[in-house]
Formats: C-alpha cells, sequence, structure tokens
C-alpha cells in the first residue's frame, strides 16, 4: 500500500508540475499578446486550449484590442473591430470621439471657428483655446480689411459688400433704396493752409458727425479722399434728403479743434439718389448721386442737391 501511495503521490506530482508548466506557458502567451508587436504562433500550435470556449473567447477580446489599439494610433478611425466589453467599449468610444474631432477640424478649415469640443477632457480646453484664438483673429482681420484705417468707418469695401445685397433685396421686394455721397467744401484749401495733417483731423471729425446721423441698419463709409457715402436701406428720396440735410448742419455748426492755437469750421456739400425701377445695379444710383452732388457743388455749397 504505502509504494502504490508513493506513485499516486508521484503521478499526481507530476500532474501539478505539468499543469503548472502549462499555466506558465499560457501566461506568457497571453502575456506576448498583450506585449509584443506580433502574435506569437507557436503557442497555438502546440495547445489545446483553443478548444475551449472561454479561452478562445479571451483570446478573441484581446485580438480585438489589439486590432483597434493598432488602429487608433496609426489614426485609421474608420476601421471597424469586432468586440465588446469594458476596454474595447472605451475604445471604440474614443475612435468615434477623434472621428468627431476630424470633423470639427475640417469645420475650422473651411472657416468655422464656432467649433467646440468637450468630450476629450485637457484636449478639448486646448481645442477650444485654438479655435476661439483663430475666430478672434479672423474678425480682426476682417475688421482691418473693412475699416478705413483714419476714420475707423467703413471702408470702400465694406461698401461695396453692403449696397450690393441691399440693392439686390431691394429689387427683389420692390422697397426704397438711397444713396448720399458727402464731400468736404474747399478741403483742398484746408490741406494748403493747415498741413495734412489737421487735414486728417478734418477728415475724422466730420466722419464722426455724419456718421453720428445713420441708423444702425443703414452703412456710412469713407467713399474715397475727402468722400463719404451712406447707403439707407428701406428710405425713400425724401427721408434721405432730411437726413442729409440734418447732417451738414450739424457739420456746419461745429468747431473742429486742430491744436490749441486754431479752430476751424467747415461745411460738407451732398448729394442724393433712390433706386429707380429701371435701374439694373447699384451703380446707377451711384451715378445720379454723384451728379446731384455736382450740382450741390457749383450752386453754392453746403447744400443738398437731389438728382
Amino acid at each position: 500500500m504505502s509504494g502504490k501511495c508513493g506513485m499516486e503521490e508521484i503521478t499526481t506530482n507530476n500532474t501539478l508540475q505539468q499543469n503548472e508548466n502549462e499555466l506558465n506557458k499560457l501566461i506568457k502567451y497571453i502575456f506576448s499578446l498583450l506585449t509584443s508587436v506580433k502574435v506569437p504562433e507557436n503557442f497555438a500550435a502546440n495547445s489545446n486550449l483553443f478548444d475551449d470556449p472561454d479561452f478562445k473567447k479571451l483570446y478573441d477580446a484581446i485580438i480585438a484590442l489589439r486590432e483597434l489599439t493598432s488602429a487608433l494610433a496609426k489614426g485609421e478611425l474608420q476601421r471597424y473591430v469586432i468586440g465588446k466589453g469594458y476596454i474595447i467599449s472605451n475604445l471604440k468610444a474614443l475612435q468615434s470621439d477623434l472621428q468627431h474631432l476630424t470633423w470639427q477640424s475640417k469645420m475650422v478649415a473651411s472657416g468655422d471657428f464656432s467649433q467646440r469640443v468637450d468630450f476629450l477632457g485637457d484636449f478639448s480646453k486646448a481645442f477650444n483655446e485654438m479655435t476661439i484664438k483663430l475666430q478672434n483673429s479672423k474678425k480682426e482681420l476682417v475688421e482691418l480689411a473693412t475699416t478705413d484705417a483714419l476714420t475707423s468707418v467703413p471702408n470702400r469695401l465694406a461698401l461695396s459688400q453692403f449696397i450690393s445685397k441691399a440693392f439686390k433685396i431691394s429689387a427683389e421686394q420692390d422697397t426704397p433704396l438711397s444713396i448720399v455721397i458727402f464731400d468736404i467744401d474747399f478741403f483742398k484749401k484746408v490741406n494748403d493752409t493747415y498741413g495734412h495733417d489737421s487735414g486728417d483731423k478734418v477728415l475724422v471729425k466730420v466722419s464722426e458727425l455724419l456718421n453720428s446721423q445713420f441708423r444702425s441698419n443703414d452703412i456710412f463709409s469713407r467713399y474715397g479722399g475727402e468722400e463719404f457715402m451712406a447707403v439707407l436701406n428701406a428710405s425713400n428720396k425724401e427721408n434721405a434728403l432730411k437726413i442729409a440735410e440734418r447732417a451738414i448742419k450739424l457739420v456746419e455748426k461745429t468747431e473742429i479743434t486742430l491744436n490749441t492755437d486754431t479752430r476751424i469750421w467747415v461745411t460738407v456739400s451732398a448729394g442724393i439718389s433712390s433706386r429707380l425701377p429701371e435701374d439694373k445695379t447699384y451703380e446707377d444710383i451711384i451715378k445720379r448721386s454723384d451728379i446731384a452732388l455736382y450740382e450741390a457743388k457749383t450752386g453754392g455749397r453746403n447744400r443738398v442737391c437731389t438728382a
């Protein structure tokens, strides 16, 4: 009996040792699956563990993790990987977030700086700060491109953008549209007498005074040199005339300080025209306003004439 027990004990020990060896091989194989660049194949060829459904699930889950993490590392965001569970679900959520972020980045590249990210932690903060800075930079560039550097009123670029839209709406809806061209009287004499720095001060002050008389849905802009133009939405000639007359009277009675010892007064002339049914473009209105301005200048200045 003692001999038999001894043999059983040896057999048991051998079995335990064999199981321990198999377990060590299994651990090494799983570790290799998780850490090696390539999937080790030698274990699969010599193991019957693949017949075990639970091991097969574990193996498939690890392979799915390898495929998805590899795809994410390469930026292959469209790669679909079969698998589920806590870790792979989180990775798929990250994949989905990165896909959406890619789309948002394309939108930013196209000029849509309203995009914001709130699903990637610290990266979200950096992305949002970037888009806000780009948005502000774009706004500053637009302002620089459409603002007269001296008077800070809209320039001819902003004027042309505004008036083309205004004319189209006016023609389509058959609503009034009026244009006023202002010109500072004897401005060359101001420059010749007091210098160009003083002439600039006059331009700034006159533009400020004239601009104060128009509504927010109109545009008042520097047209060139000492000329300014106002485009009045939904205003007929009579209404535009009242506004223009009030504006030039304001200029006439305002003292302009050139320096501590010099104060002057200037006057402004204006020409007005409104859209006619036969007008093809806004240039037709401008031409008539320009003719009316010439009549105001030759008729004595400091007055408003209508076409």
